[in-house]
């Protein structure tokens, strides 16, 4: 049973601001803002960190925050505190509402998993490299299902020949047509950092190089547009990943939270199990190819995220971790006379 009303100390807040800023975002562009008042920890999006030519709507940028927003919230569970999430409290108006608040309540034990889950965050990283051919057990697939479900989504694995065409010639389609849009190309060269110090953005280290022969079964982002190295393949067998889509039953901002917040779990839920993945958001970004994916998909609900996932080549490096902004520039407190 829950204690009387806890306090959110100031360091607890920063810790899990700490882990809230490791979550995905679209192009590491970190779209988020936290304030400490009393005992509420609260969320806004960060509209300067828009990224408005491949997410014109903001559903990306409220996804990355609903993925922040559930680490945060386990973070302070794993801690043993017991956590009220409000979501959307005043409202949809992103330049000015809250998106969310975590309110302490009181103490209580984590629940099983949680801690794993916790301990979890600091090894997630998104990974382009080609994984290993093993394909992903039923169960870890059912454990990835449960994880979506539990945050009021779906999640649906590709598996038929027949789908798994369909989403790759889609893929195709969407990714053609961004790469000849000037606006897109701008927009990807402003979040591509060649500094090894930047603490945002596409560092180089995440980055496959173009040049290396990919064949892959569904076409990833290029984000290798400044001309300088960066990951080399070293084997250049055809991949067949697995490939996971989450959706949602609506499409609108709460919607969009859920699906981050599923997204966020999801991943770490696979980083427990071993797995890694990285997002093949192209058909989704483009309205037209995401409304076939829906078509291709069962057409039910709203797909908000294509992940491929598998186990990395046990040959392959250590990612680095991506860089962040640290937590003393995105968590202001409010202190109170």
């Amino acid at each position: 049973m829950a204690a009387s009303t806890t306090t959110l100390t100031i360091e607890q807040a920063r810790t899990a601001v700490e882990a809230a800023i490791l979550a995905p975002s679209i192009h590491n562009s970190q779209p988020w803002r936290w304030r400490l008042d009393g005992d509420c920890l609260d969320l806004f999006a960060d509209l300067t960190r828009a990224v408005p030519v491949v997410d014109p709507h903001r559903r990306q940028m409220v996804m990355s925050c609903g993925a922040a927003l559930f680490n945060a919230w386990l973070t302070l569970r794993a801690a043993g505190l017991e956590v009220q999430v409000d979501e959307l409290p005043d409202g949809t108006d992103l330049a000015t509402d809250r998106l969310a608040t975590l309110r302490v309540v009181g103490q209580c034990p984590p629940a099983q998993g949680d801690a794993e889950l916790a301990t979890a965050i600091n090894r997630r990283h998104t990974d382009r490299r080609p994984f290993d051919q093993a394909d992903l057990p039923d169960e870890v697939l059912h454990g990835l299902r449960r994880a979506a479900e539990s945050e009021g989504c779906w999640l649906a694995p590709v598996v038929r020949t027949e789908t798994r065409v369909e989403l790759s010639v889609l893929l195709a389609r969407a990714d053609w047509v961004e790469t000849h849009d000037p606006d897109y190309r701008a927009e990807l060269m402003a979040w591509s950092r060649t500094d090894p110090n930047a603490l945002d953005g596409v560092p180089r280290s995440a980055v496959v190089g173009s040049d290396e022969p990919r064949q892959s079964e569904f076409p990833l982002r290029d984000f290798d547009i400044v001309g300088e190295a960066g990951q080399r393949l070293r084997d250049p067998q055809v991949e067949r990943p697995g490939v996971l889509v989450l959706g949602s039953d609506g499409d609108d901002t709460a919607a969009w939270l859920h699906a981050g917040r599923a997204l966020g779990r999801l991943l770490l839920v696979a980083t427990a199990a071993g797995l890694a993945a990285s997002p093949l958001g192209q058909a989704i970004d483009v309205d037209a190819t995401r409304a076939l994916l829906r078509e291709a998909t069962g057409g039910i609900g709203q797909a908000q995220m294509i992940l491929r996932v598998g186990y990395p080549d046990p040959a392959a490096p250590t990612l680095p971790q991506t860089p962040r902004r640290p937590a003393c520039d995105l968590l202001e407190v409010v202190h109170h006379a």
